[in-house]
């Protein structure tokens, strides 16, 4: 008969549970329902139109083009399906990774509850946090997902490696080889994603290294006969590597004198994480006071004082979370919603620490976190780093990206949950709590980034109207939007038929392109603040000459003045601006964009 004791484990795991795949099922659902709405002509745009033409135009910054491209293809270029595609591989990989750490952590917890509601709470619990994939970025899939996705997958294959020495058994030859493949596909999607492969495989070495020297070679082998297989199906299905590669290469020397020096970017990283840390401190700091208190409270005057420090921590940690928004997601609301996700986290490590010590010291008996040995330490030190150096590469403060991993720090924080049962019940449930709600504050950034601030549109209430060009079928923009859409596109039908005509937007505009059936010219990507960039990619694709059929030079588009750099740019195509191109219409009819068309054939379409 189960104890007392037992039958409220089993009850307090299936709470857990309900409340995370409530949370779990909520952003999923969510991310379906606006599967549909919106588009956003900048990043999103560009994304999906290096995905349209991403067996025809080598010249890229990465080369997540030849991941998504023919997924996109395959798709019938439909962008609604291609967003429930992303949806579908970030549910995936959250679940792979919940499940191999928990098959983990079973083995180094022998006192948790044998049920397997053990098990699925810890994968709800994971795959809730997954819901920050939806926290601000674009609906569409970018490199940003591939790197988060490629990493969680190469943190389970150690941890399926670290299960494996831990059981005395040899780790799976696929897990090897899989490990291998998603590395290529990482460093194909984004170079920079080697600091944390680097970091990873680093880890993976450690642990294979608790079975000797020929583990860690057979490791090696078997990862590198996985990259090879990887590197086979891409230039024998995809692309050829002497193709890819060099267009990728040439891009990355076009930035090299507007990009951040490594030293700037770790500047910046390194700055922006300390303001984020102090902010932190500062508004949950009676709530990490009182995690460290529960922990050592082991005298009666001692528990009353964590108990009112405990009540008053989360009375003044939820109110500021309320007034601050920092529940709310979206790009606006980065700096706030990651220190209240930043503040669950620190409540976590800091009760761990304290109970690792006072389990050292005597204050408390040993816990589960004070019996674990080096290998155990390596997994959850990467786990602690991951999100943040996974982010690594980036313009931006690597809080921006690196909070979409929250499910590796949720991994840590169910970790801390299960390891410390020998300190007093105080602490424990504090550490609960805080997991809980950050599960709760997760479905509230996840749906509010998602219908009330998506990326650089407008909210889903406004998003009503069907857009009518062909690559925008199935999704609802607004009304406004899907008028000026219909214009454009009308006014430029006669220059763009058939489909795949070249077309320059300059800037930010690449959606534009996209809906217009237009084909870019160079670089996809044009940005106000790299014009050489841009007019270099232009040179680069007519170095061999004019890469686009006799009789159909580029549409041009502009939202500003053209400059004398785009000027140039054309000229190394054959091409002179003032000479060879015509306003088709005044602005006003067309989107406020200056719209250019050739003036050879702006004589032949009737207006």
């Amino acid at each position: 008969m189960d104890s007392v004791g037992g039958v409220r484990r089993r009850w307090g795991l299936l709470g857990v549970l309900v409340v995370a795949g409530a949370v779990a099922a909520w952003w999923i659902v969510s991310a379906g329902r606006v599967a549909n709405e919106g588009f956003d002509i900048t990043d999103e745009g560009y994304y999906l139109l290096s995905y349209r033409w991403w067996d025809s135009n080598p010249l890229a910054l990465t080369g997540v083009q030849y991941l998504y491209g023919p997924v996109f293809e395959l798709l019938g270029y439909d962008i609604v399906r291609l967003r429930f595609f992303r949806l579908l591989t970030v549910v995936v990989v959250h679940l792979a990774f919940g499940y191999s750490f928990m098959r983990w952590l079973r083995g180094r917890r022998p006192g948790a509850p044998p049920t397997r509601l053990w098990e699925l709470a810890g994968i709800a619990t994971i795959l809730a946090a997954g819901g920050m994939c939806y926290s601000w970025l674009p609906m569409s899939p970018g490199y940003n997902d591939v790197i988060l996705l490629g990493s969680l997958t190469l943190v389970a294959c150690v941890l399926w490696m670290a299960t494996a020495v831990d059981r005395d058994r040899p780790a799976p030859f696929w897990v090897l080889m899989v490990a291998g493949a998603v590395i290529g596909l990482m460093v194909l999607a984004k170079w920079t994603s080697v600091v944390v492969i680097g970091l990873i495989v680093v880890a993976a070495l450690v642990v294979l290294a608790g079975q000797g020297a020929r583990a860690v070679a057979r490791g090696i082998g078997y990862a590198v006969a996985g990259l090879g297989v990887v590197a086979l199906l891409v230039q024998v299905f995809v692309v050829s590597l002497e193709v890819a590669i060099p267009g990728i290469m040439t891009v990355n020397q076009f930035i090299a004198e507007t990009s951040y020096t490594p030293t700037a970017l770790l500047h910046v990283y390194w700055s922006t994480g300390l303001e984020l840390v102090e902010t932190t401190l500062r508004h949950h700091a009676v709530l990490l006071v009182a995690a460290a208190v529960a922990v050592v409270g082991r005298w009666p005057w001692l528990r009353i004082v964590a108990a009112v420090l405990v009540a008053a921590g989360f009375v003044l940690s939820v109110r500021r979370v309320v007034a601050d928004d920092a529940a709310v997601g979206g790009s606006v609301h980065i700096a706030d919603y990651t220190v209240t996700l930043l503040a669950a986290v620190l409540v976590a490590l800091v009760t761990a620490v304290a109970a690792v010590v006072a389990g050292r010291y005597g204050l408390t008996r040993p816990s589960a976190l004070s019996r674990e040995k080096a290998r155990g330490w390596v997994v959850l030190g990467l786990l602690v780093v991951l999100p943040m150096v996974q982010a690594f590469g980036t313009n931006n403060p690597l809080y921006t990206i690196g909070f979409n991993a929250f499910a590796a720090w949720a991994a840590v924080m169910i970790a801390v949950v299960t390891g410390i049962w020998a300190v007093p019940v105080l602490a424990r449930l504090t550490v609960g709590l805080v997991t809980v709600a950050s599960l709760v504050a997760v479905a509230s950034i996840s749906y509010t980034g998602m219908f009330l601030h998506p990326y650089r549109s407008v909210g889903h209430a406004q998003l009503t109207e069907p857009a009518s060009p062909e690559p925008l079928k199935g999704l609802y923009v607004q009304p406004a939007a899907a008028r000026n859409y219909a214009a454009l596109e009308a006014a430029l039908r006669p220059y763009l038929q058939p489909p795949g005509r070249p077309v320059l937007a300059f800037d930010k505009m690449a959606g534009l392109v996209l809906l217009l059936q237009g084909k870019p010219v160079g670089e996809a990507w044009v940005a106000p603040k790299e014009r050489n960039r841009t007019a270099a990619g232009i040179e680069e694709a007519c170095r061999t000459g004019q890469p686009w059929s006799p009789g159909r030079p580029p549409v041009i588009l502009l939202n500003r003045r053209i400059s004398e750099v785009e000027i140039t740019a054309l000229r190394a195509c054959a091409l002179d601006f003032a000479a060879d191109y015509e306003l088709l219409a005044p602005p006003s009819r067309t989107m406020n964009l200056q719209v250019y068309v050739p003036r050879d054939e702006r004589a032949t379409v009737t207006p």
